[in-house]
């Protein structure tokens, strides 16, 4: 829904790497299956539902900010986007740990690497986008971390 009632962006990349990255960051997952022997499924369904929290308080805080591909829509810094810049992403990743650890196969874990690796192309290329902004570059000064608070 927030991807029909998006606002329209004062700028939007138009590399071919942010073009790229964000349909595999954001839906290679979606290739996973379930399998049998990971951890057990109680703790690891707690974790994908943590994720998923974590990714529903961003994506609300962005609200009609919301888009696939790097675009600046305006910058957001309140809710979970006061602990790190990506926190969507953040939320992701967790749930896709969590799945993985409940569901590991070499297909899997490759998935989540794939996943992972185009997520982190997303974010150098969301932040390269909004370099030039000055609001954001406040925030970036306010803000450290990326991804993971303390981290990166």
């Amino acid at each position: 829904m927030l991807f029909l009632v998006r606002r329209v962006p004062d700028q939007l990349s138009l590399r071919p790497l942010a073009w790229l990255a964000a349909p595999i960051g954001s839906f290679a997952m979606l290739l996973a299956r379930p399998t049998d022997g990971g951890f057990l499924n109680l703790p690891c369904e707690l974790v994908q539902l943590a994720g998923l929290l974590i990714a529903l308080a961003s994506l609300g805080t962005l609200g009609r900010s919301f888009g696939i591909v790097a675009a600046n829509r305006g910058v957001k810094t309140r809710g979970p986007y006061r602990l790190v810049r990506h926190p969507a992403y953040l939320g992701y990743f967790i749930s896709y740990l969590g799945y993985v650890a409940e569901n590991p196969s070499v297909v899997n874990v490759a998935l989540l690497c794939v996943s992972t690796a185009f997520q982190l192309v997303r974010i150098n290329e969301e932040e390269q986008l909004l370099s030039d902004d000055s609001s954001y570059q406040s925030y970036r000064a306010s803000v450290r971390f990326r991804l993971i608070p303390r981290l990166y």
